[in-house]
């Protein structure tokens, strides 16, 4: 009987804790409910984490919300915080985005019209880190089983030579991300493509986004794909499971047989390819950017320099001091002669530095943008460094579909804390991300809605070419339909001029561009400027525009810049040369 009361008591308890840990995820206060939604925990080197929750004001007035998170203790990101205002009646969806960065919080904080909501907080023990998880990261339908996954990706299995770390999706397919942003983290995606086609179109628009943008989509069975999307051939090495092989910006679709996952298990010796989104991958990642500023190009007013005007103005107010005045017989003079020349040394120094010091910045740019003139889209992907002589506190800011890498790898890690991001309109880099004299190096990966464009007509006989990019090219290369080639130079934003018809022509299959964002893409740079046709397909072309219209900041009009930037653009059917 004793043994039966106590086990009551402990299922007792758990209940309540169970409970408790339910309730925990919900906050109800003053007609306004906040409800945690299921997310997925960060374990990438790479891409965004996202903390998201459903909000439903009851109330019949307007109300001022705030979401924040605050590192525990700050080794790089220190704060993360959203603010919004929510009409009466209203129910939406809101989240906060965190770059994956060493951070750690021990909840989301809410603030309810400038109240902060004591002892009920949500999205408990939030944490990423760098460099802990060494395996792929792969999103699985959760229709896939973990056994059947294991059986194709471990042991006999056709991927065990992959590496790959399954990770499901705990909600429905209608609560799945519908920001690019939030797939960015993962190596992989593969889903059914009977899910894929139940998914929300917002949904749906998320996930080719994703692959837009460089990722990797793996679908069992066929599934209607955006009209910018095309096959590439088929090589041997996707023969022996029937594989076809889409491209879709930056990125690719991989289309299998419905029963690729028992084929893959079968145990046959057969291997699976590689398809990942490996850019991040690459060693470059895991340290300093290729953009990194050398020691000679931001020295400025050295240590050694101010340690000599330091020994100089010891050996004037000293020495020297002391014997003219003793040779004038004014010794006493040494009380006020001190103190203007020490006055006098500190405002040379600080005036120094403010004519010569205070206004230096610098920016370094390295970029490549996927223009896709038919769509109005463009996939941007950039290398973007600063360096600045004292803080900026207006940061940088970037939009919402825009992801952010900070290089610097662990060593710079555990030095750069005090970031703080806001997220009230757009992603606001704002305390702590422009140091006085800390470079700040980004990698950066962002999809917008563009209308750049050229526009392509005949004179007389000759292709002509207006300039729509809205930056000044240095250089264009394009093919027509015919697979002639035609260059040109020198053209002026919003100015007309002939292209020249070349005398070669294509030769070759063109580099895919999934293959050149994995290498990743600005060790392309140099052969995309020197043999640009390698990378066109007719109807495209390759220009190297003085200034990136893509990504601009608003710190960039007073930086002495350095600039690299190329466009492939992809040509509107009506502008066909």
């Amino acid at each position: 009987m004793i043994r039966i009361c106590h086990l009551l008591l402990l299922a007792c308890v758990v209940v309540l804790f169970a409970v408790s840990g339910v309730q925990a995820q919900t906050i109800d206060y003053d007609g306004v409910r906040i409800t945690a939604m299921p997310d997925i925990e960060p374990k990438s080197f790479f891409g965004y984490a996202f903390c998201r929750v459903i909000i439903t004001n009851s109330s019949n007035r307007e109300r001022d919300v705030r979401l924040s998170m605050r590192a525990q203790y700050s080794r790089a990101l220190e704060d993360v915080s959203r603010g919004f205002k929510i009409a009466a009646g209203e129910v939406r969806e809101e989240s906060l985005m965190i770059p994956i960065i060493d951070f750690y919080a021990s909840s989301m904080r809410v603030e309810l019209d400038g109240t902060q909501l004591r002892e009920q907080t949500l999205h408990r023990d939030f944490r990423c880190n760098r460099g802990y998880y060494h395996d792929k990261q792969i999103l699985v339908d959760s229709r896939v089983s973990r056994t059947d996954f294991d059986a194709a990706f471990s042991g006999t299995g056709a991927g065990s030579s992959l590496n790959v770390e399954l990770n499901q999706f705990e909600g429905s397919l209608s609560q799945l991300y519908q920001n690019w942003l939030g797939y960015s983290q993962f190596h992989q995606l593969i889903f059914y493509a009977s899910s894929i086609n139940e998914m929300p179109e917002s949904v749906r628009r998320a996930v080719f986004d994703y692959v837009r943008a460089g990722g990797s989509l793996l679908t069992i069975g066929a599934v209607t794909l955006p009209e910018d999307f095309t096959e590439l051939a088929q090589t041997r090495q996707e023969q022996p499971y029937n594989l076809k092989v889409y491209e879709g910006g930056f990125g690719r679709v991989v289309e299998s047989e419905p029963d690729l996952i028992k084929a893959m298990a079968d145990g046959s010796g057969r291997v699976f390819p590689n398809y990942f989104c490996d850019m991040f991958a690459s060693y470059e990642f895991r340290g300093d950017s290729p953009l990194r500023f050398a020691y000679e190009d931001t020295a400025t007013l050295s240590t050694r320099w101010l340690m000599i005007i330091v020994y100089i103005f010891a050996f004037l107010i000293g020495p020297v001091n002391v014997f003219v005045l003793h040779r004038l017989g004014r010794k006493i003079l040494v009380f006020f002669t001190v103190p203007v020349a020490s006055v006098m040394c500190c405002l040379f120094i600080y005036g120094y530095y403010l004519v010569f010091e205070s206004s230096t910045l610098l920016v370094r740019r390295q970029s490549l943008t996927l223009l896709d003139e038919r769509n109005n889209r463009a996939v941007t992907l950039a290398n973007y460094s600063l360096f600045s002589s004292s803080s900026r506190p207006e940061g940088l800011r970037f939009d919402n579909q825009t992801e952010i890498f900070t290089y610097g790898g662990a060593s710079r890690q555990n030095s750069d804390g005090g970031l703080f991001i806001v997220l009230d309109e757009d992603q606001h880099l704002t305390t702590g991300w422009i140091k006085p004299k800390v470079p700040r190096t980004l990698h950066l990966r962002a999809l917008q809605t563009r209308r750049e464009r050229v526009g392509l007509s005949w004179q007389n006989g000759s292709l002509q070419l207006l300039n729509g990019l809205g930056s000044d090219i240095e250089s264009i290369t394009l093919i027509a339909q015919d697979g002639r080639i035609y260059t040109g130079k020198n053209i002026a934003a919003g100015r007309q001029a002939d292209l020249m018809a070349a005398s070669r022509s294509v030769s070759g299959s063109p580099r895919n561009l999934s293959v050149v964002f994995n290498r990743p893409w600005f060790n392309e740079i140099s052969d995309l400027a020197r043999s640009p046709e390698r990378f066109l397909k007719p109807g495209r072309y390759v220009a190297k525009i003085k200034t990136s219209p893509f990504l601009v900041q608003a710190i960039d009009s007073s930086a002495e810049k350095t600039e690299d930037s190329y466009v492939i653009g992809i040509l509107k059917g009506d502008t066909q040369p």
